[in-house]
């Protein structure tokens, strides 16, 4: 076993190995069931893990019992980018001793409460990596554009993903 960072390096040098030989494998599914509760109150139930609470703010009608949907979107793409920083800077040998991914953008809530056109979503999102490490400013440099090349959450995001939705009456 080669640990370094907390990741088994060897684990995944022998995905890559197998994804090479067997590339129909690399194909992951991932789900998320959300339960509404009441107001803007809801679960995520994902896999086998506690419930992720959201909600929406009291000055947003509610009840704060957790962060919402929007915040947490921030809340995946920064794990994700650090979770492909610490993955690549592991595989490379670079011990990381801290790090930090922070995640913002603005919403036009005009938007969304249909007091005018435009795009609901975030036009723009700002990513900072906080980082301690005896690797220089090139390799933090190379980590964190390999960490934005592969993160599949950023790649989502930046691409025109098709989302489809049906719907299922509950008798």
């Amino acid at each position: 076993m080669t640990q370094i960072n907390g990741i088994d390096t060897k684990v995944i040098e022998n995905l890559v190995e197998n994804f090479k030989k067997n590339p129909e494998e690399g194909m992951a599914g991932w789900s998320s069931s959300v339960k509404w509760k009441d107001g803007f109150n809801a679960e995520a139930q994902v896999g086998d893990h506690k419930p992720v609470p959201m909600d929406e703010p009291e000055w947003f009608s509610g009840s704060n019992k957790g962060p919402g949907p929007a915040e947490l979107l921030l809340s995946a793409l920064g794990g994700c980018l650090s979770l492909s920083f610490i993955a690549t800077a592991s595989l490379m040998g670079i011990k990381v001793n801290s790090l930090e991914v922070n995640v913002s953008g603005q919403l036009d809530l005009n938007v969304m409460l249909g007091l005018k056109e435009g795009n609901p979503g975030f036009n723009e999102v700002d990513v900072q990596f906080t980082v301690d490490s005896e690797a220089d400013d090139k390799q933090l440099e190379e980590l964190v554009s390999k960490a934005m090349e592969i993160s599949p959450v950023k790649n989502s995001l930046e691409r025109n993903v098709q989302v489809n939705s049906t719907l299922k009456r509950n008798k």
